[in-house]
């Protein structure tokens, strides 16, 4: 299968457009509505992929595991795909074969981040980033792979040792290479403000936080202020399981679930890929020569 050349259109978009809005996708079904909702991009969050094969945000996750997500949304949705590599999953080889790995199944930009390894959710560990070195000779083994991807640099360090060395360590992993630059944690908007005046607006990839603790700047805010990309993780996998724990607890309780709070059968079918399938089908039954037989 053939893609399109996702980290340049990414790049276009990101340099001649309002900040793109990419909301993280955990499976095919979340992938084709985000589709047919028309983003153009589309996010595959580590927490979102672990959680959907459930497990916690441990480093439990393999990177087979996230690779195969993230073809399935390259495939799916058909929008440049950002992905969360968290620390790298291993040493430079390994790096360099994930890189490669995720461009091979569509896959347009990764980040990486400077958390030690074992890794956790960055919202739920007090465990310190790696030296800044460290995390450089990530950036300089995730560059020197050879790919086209855009090369997001994520720093925790917001979280653990606050606003000046989160800056430090953006301006350091800069100066590495990143294209973009993450600042995970930021949770006011006069927060943003500082960090970006300090990096001079360099391109920066937002995390409007699943933890609901990251407010939302308008687009026009974010743009101002350097702001190219805003993720929102795995704020549709929540809303998504809020209505699975719904239709659950009717049923467990014996309650008759009506039929209008379901997506329609036919729909959920289609989503999936039915109607292009039976499509596919119909178009071998009418023209025989388009199966590739010799005449």
């Amino acid at each position: 299968m053939t893609f399109p050349h996702c980290p340049t259109r990414l790049r276009s978009r990101i340099s001649s457009s309002p900040p793109v809005i990419s909301p993280g996708v955990t499976d095919g079904i979340s992938a084709s509505l985000a589709r047919e909702a028309g983003f153009t991009s589309v996010y595959v969050s580590g927490a979102g992929t672990a959680a959907a094969r459930g497990f916690p945000d441990m480093s439990v996750l393999s990177l087979s595991e996230l690779v195969d997500a993230a073809g399935v949304a390259a495939r799916v949705s058909a929008a440049d795909v950002i992905v969360d590599l968290d620390t790298g999953y291993g040493g430079a080889p390994t790096i360099r074969h994930a890189m490669r790995a995720l461009e091979s199944v569509g896959v347009a930009a990764v980040h990486i981040e400077d958390q030690s390894f074992p890794r956790r959710c960055g919202y739920l560990t007090s465990e310190p980033c790696v030296p800044i070195a460290e995390m450089q000779a990530r950036l300089h083994a995730a560059r020197a792979a050879e790919t086209d991807l855009i090369l997001v640099a994520r720093t925790d360090s917001l979280l653990t040792e606050g606003v000046e060395a989160a800056i430090a360590r953006s301006i350091a992993y800069r100066e590495a290479g990143a294209e973009l630059l993450m600042i995970n944690g930021i949770r006011t908007l006069d927060e943003l403000r500082q960090i970006s005046d300090a990096i001079d607006r360099f391109p920066q990839l937002y995390n409007v936080s699943g933890s609901d603790l990251s407010p939302a700047p308008t687009k026009e805010l974010a743009r101002e202020l350097g702001v190219a990309v805003m993720i929102y993780p795995i704020q549709a996998a929540r809303a998504g399981a809020l209505a699975i724990e719904h239709f659950l607890g009717n049923l467990a309780r014996d309650t008759v679930v009506a039929t209008q709070e379901l997506i329609g059968f036919r729909r959920y079918m289609d989503l999936a890929g039915w109607a292009d399938a039976s499509a596919f089908e119909q178009m071998l039954a009418e023209d025989p020569g388009s199966r590739g037989d010799a005449p």
